[in-house]
């Protein structure tokens, strides 16, 4: 059973979890920004709670928060409870990027994932024109780079791009982190 959580904090950083009652007021936080409308865009296609069959949560999205200030969305998605594997991603608001708040939020993501999920596995990528994206998974310790997807998707341009494959497992979790240092808030 998962507990009930409104948000994970450490590091400065906290990531409060977007569900279906809070969802208005955090479309709300997010206006006023020169990239809001990109940013609310992503949070109503990639952000919002899933469900699978039997009812389990898949989808945990996340606000983010540097200190008081607003900093981005950030993601882990239960690609599989059977094979107890998932995923995760961030977008962060131009004004907030270079502050470390994507590999700064893998922590409490990866705590989300082994510790109260019970999960073995998070994959994470990038396209490879996604500088920033690479910079972040490299400063993220415990990522491994796992392989190369040739022509996976389509790049803003309209053009085909690989995509570079990461990956991190509960047994690098337990060696790297201290789920001490996360806080749940109820």
């Amino acid at each position: 059973m998962i507990p009930t959580f409104r948000a994970l904090q450490s590091d400065g950083i906290t990531l409060h979890l977007i569900n279906e009652d809070n969802l208005a007021d955090i479309a709300a936080l997010f206006q006023g920004h020169a990239d809001s409308h990109a940013m609310l865009d992503e949070l109503f296609r990639s952000y919002l709670p899933q469900y699978d069959r039997q009812g389990r949560r898949t989808n945990f999205g996340f606000y983010s928060t540097l200190g008081a200030e607003l900093a981005g969305l950030t993601l882990l998605t239960v690609d599989s409870w059977e094979e107890r594997s998932g995923s995760t991603g961030a977008d962060v608001f131009e004004h907030m990027r270079g502050r470390g708040v994507t590999p700064r939020s893998k922590p409490h993501l990866f705590y989300l994932a082994f510790e109260l999920l019970g999960l073995n596995r998070v994959a994470t990528g990038f396209r490879v024109s996604n500088h920033a994206s690479r910079r972040s998974i490299e400063k993220t310790p415990g990522f491994q780079y796992e392989g190369r997807m040739r022509e996976s998707g389509l790049n803003d341009a309209g053009e085909f791009e690989d995509e570079l494959l990461y990956a991190i497992l509960r047994r690098d979790w337990q060696q790297l982190y201290d789920p001490a240092a996360v806080q749940v808030l109820p």
